[in-house]
């Protein structure tokens, strides 16, 4: 997942946050991202605070906070964990600050953060009307790199750098897939004198998730994420099918970013442009227009226009000249990145 604040002005935030997993290292991660993300943008010393709701217990400082304003940042930024565990009295100071701040927004970001939503009823109203729900269900990579890590030594086994990387990009980062793909190469080396999985082992028993791939690829192109789409080419080169799909992908979401930039009737031809076009429920494909939204503050209609000629272009192109599928995908997201 990319991060949910790449790409956002901090102008744009909205005044509330919602951030739920079960996994609190994820949400640990989270709060470094959020850190991060306003390290050159506010006085973090004096306009960032950072807390546990289940120890922090000050009213008056809380108070003190949110309604003295600030004269070093455009926003004051509140990161609380285990929001389910807030008192009556800090949460009074918070309903009353809204209630009685004419846009809020403008003001302050709060970035709660829970194992469950619905444990935080106290929040939900708040939330559906100033802020945003984001629901992360499995780990970035990085994550999952550390817990396969910790399974090969509770299993005394060793996993090369190599191959766990393999690993990790065969089963796409999807927690889902891990627990039986991993069993398969603990199997296979435990009775090894070595007990060592390297990249061959990976090769032989772990299919790749190509699958997903290509998504990932299109979504990172949609963030203008132009790095992180590059480490993608050289997996969705090796797989003739996939290759294939690369332009009909961007294009059906370049068409779909034109849509809904249509503030009138944007999301309603996109949505039937999609029916159209691809197989799927109506609650994925809201979930793609979902996208498409957050996609078009990164692009121009001429943007656009412009990188739909490239696509036309380079299918043209892909059926006359006959070139390296790797060398033929980088030329693509080069020219695209370089048009937008």
């Amino acid at each position: 997942m990319a991060g949910f604040l790449e790409n956002k002005k901090i102008e744009d935030l909205k005044a509330i946050y919602f951030i739920e997993s079960r996994s609190e290292s994820i949400i640990d991660d989270k709060i470094r991202e959020i850190k991060s993300y306003f390290k050159d943008k506010i006085d973090t010393e004096n306009d960032l605070r950072v807390c546990n709701l289940t120890e922090y217990a000050d009213q008056k400082d809380l108070y003190n906070f949110l309604n003295t304003p600030s004269f070093f940042s455009m926003k004051k930024v509140i990161i609380a964990k285990n929001c389910e565990k807030i008192s009556k009295d800090l949460l009074k100071v918070i309903s009353d600050f809204f209630s009685e701040t004419p846009d809020p927004q403008k003001n302050i970001a709060i970035f709660l953060t829970s194992d469950d939503f619905r444990k935080a009823s106290m929040f939900h109203d708040l939330t559906k009307k100033f802020g945003e729900i984001i629901t992360i269900s499995k780990p970035a990579s990085e994550n999952l790199k550390k817990r396969i890590l910790e399974k090969t030594e509770l299993d005394g086994i060793k996993i090369t750098p190599a191959a766990l990387e393999l690993f990790v990009g065969n089963i796409n980062g999807d927690i889902n897939l891990l627990e039986n793909e991993y069993e398969k190469l603990y199997l296979f080396v435990c009775s090894d004198s070595t007990k060592i999985i390297n990249e061959d082992i990976v090769k032989r028993l772990i299919n790749r998730n190509i699958t997903f791939t290509i998504f990932n690829f299109v979504d990172y192109t949609g963030y203008k994420n132009f790095k992180k789409a590059a480490e993608l080419i050289p997996m969705l080169a090796s797989d003739d099918k996939v290759f294939a799909g690369v332009i009909k992908q961007l294009f059906t979401m370049f068409k779909g970013i034109m849509y809904v930039k249509d503030t009138n009737k944007g999301r309603a031809e996109a949505k039937s442009y999609l029916e159209k076009n691809i197989k799927a429920s109506p609650s994925f494909i809201q979930k793609i227009i979902d996208k498409y939204i957050k996609f078009a503050g990164n692009y121009t209609i001429c943007e656009i226009i412009k990188i739909i000629g490239i696509l036309n272009e380079f299918d043209i192109r892909k059926r006359k000249i006959n070139e390296p599928y790797m060398n033929f995908l980088y030329n693509l997201l080069s020219k695209i990145q370089f048009n937008s």
